[in-house]
């Protein structure tokens, strides 16, 4: 007798959930962008891959990667990706630190200069592979190409706003390496980190115009959706118990009102919001573009090569946000590393690098990150993927 579908995740468009068949994840929506980073038979792995071979990263640069098949279409019809298989990580000695620290500074930087967002910690995976190769990584990715000039805006650091610190603190998708790290990681650490992200920043500003090409060269490109988040999940779920800030739009309303979570889209190169109008996904219908409605936020140009004056900031500001991200009252004095040194003084914090460049600024980042150090331990387990958590042993809300 063959099994039923286990369902995973939330209802969109007309009550298409993801569903777990056998060693296959079934997926009712585009798998573009995520073949395009998950599979080592995509033409962006292989530059990556081949770029970083003949560049100062190393050929195993991207290895921490999730390395996926992917089945049938990548329209938004959707279809399989393969189930993924990991042993967990165990090992906390000086290498695994070293690696772990380097992979997350280049996730950071590989993700941020992408524009990919949502990788909070229930969306990441953190195991061991059959080469025994740290891998680290998003299961899902449907927002790329956005323009973001801090790491926070992928959700893998908390963002400071205030409305909303206490929960992306909680899911931040970092918090995973915690259990391996430590808390607070070794300055040591932070070292390799900060120069994992700085080094990945600068290899993929020099392969930029390439990158470009493949995604140019993407002939679903342009009908494929990129996933616009107008609220989160926990507002849709508790908008029949209370009113939201700003009211719900009518094309909310109407998924809402058939049991969907409210999935909305842009299309790369046309205007506008859109969302789906019929079960067949073959009409479209699009939000206002005047009036008091949402806007969309600035998107990457594949014309000018993917550079945009963002990227300055993402070196930099970029940089000390990491650094808030995993400061710690303990840290104090110079520390010196292979590709830069971290000076923690009282007020200020300084990255001073080989070439004699000095970058300073104050030690309270408050107002731009949150900590990812917790009292409350939920989620940092060594597991491969995160438990499901509602409420933390704090107390708090989590995800």
């Amino acid at each position: 007798m063959k099994a039923h579908p286990q369902q995973l995740g939330d209802s969109h468009n007309f009550g298409r959930r993801v569903a777990l068949r056998g060693e296959r994840i079934e997926k009712p929506r585009t798998l573009l962008w995520e073949w395009l980073l998950l599979s080592s038979e995509s033409p962006l792995r292989q530059l990556l891959d081949r770029a970083a071979a003949q560049d100062a990263l190393g050929s195993d640069a991207f290895g921490f990667l999730p390395t996926l098949q992917f089945f049938g279409s990548r329209d938004a019809r959707g279809g399989e990706v393969e189930r993924l298989r990991l042993e967990p990580l165990r090992a906390r000695d000086a290498d695994t630190r070293r690696a772990l620290a380097t992979i997350v500074g280049r996730s950071l930087s590989l993700w941020s200069w992408l524009g990919v967002a949502d990788l909070h910690w229930e969306n990441l995976v953190l195991g061991v592979d059959e080469r025994e190769r740290i891998v680290f990584g998003p299961l899902d990715i449907e927002l790329i190409l956005a323009e973001l000039s801090l790491p926070t805006e992928t959700k893998l650091l908390p963002d400071a706003d205030p409305e909303y610190a206490s929960i992306c603190q909680h899911a931040c998708g970092v918090r995973r390496v915690l259990p391996f790290l430590g808390k607070p990681v070794d300055v040591a650490e932070l070292l390799v980190m900060v120069g994992a992200y700085r080094s990945t920043l600068a290899f993929l500003d020099r392969h930029s115009q390439e990158i470009a090409d493949v995604f140019s060269g993407l002939p679903e490109l342009r009908e494929t959706p990129l996933r616009v988040l107008l609220r989160g999940t926990g507002d849709y779920v508790q908008a029949a118990s209370r009113s939201l800030w700003p009211p719900l739009l009518d094309a909310e309303v109407e998924q809402l009102a058939r049991g969907d979570i409210p999935y909305f889209f842009r299309l790369y190169g046309r205007p506008g919001i859109h969302y789906y109008t019929d079960a067949t996904l073959s009409q479209v219908a699009r939000l206002p573009l005047d009036g008091d409605v949402p806007k969309l936020d600035p998107i990457l140009q594949l014309s000018r090569g993917l550079r945009s004056p963002s990227r300055k900031k993402l070196r930099e500001d970029g940089l000390f946000t990491l650094l808030g991200a995993f400061d710690h009252k303990s840290f104090a004095g110079t520390h010196v590393g292979e590709q830069l040194s971290l000076t923690f003084s009282k007020r200020n914090l300084v990255v001073t690098f080989p070439s004699g460049e000095e970058l300073q600024t104050s030690r309270n980042l408050r107002a731009f990150v949150g900590s990812v150090y917790l009292p409350c331990e939920c989620g940092e387990v060594s597991s491969v993927f995160v438990p499901e958590v509602s409420v933390c042993a704090a107390g708090r809300s989590s995800v």
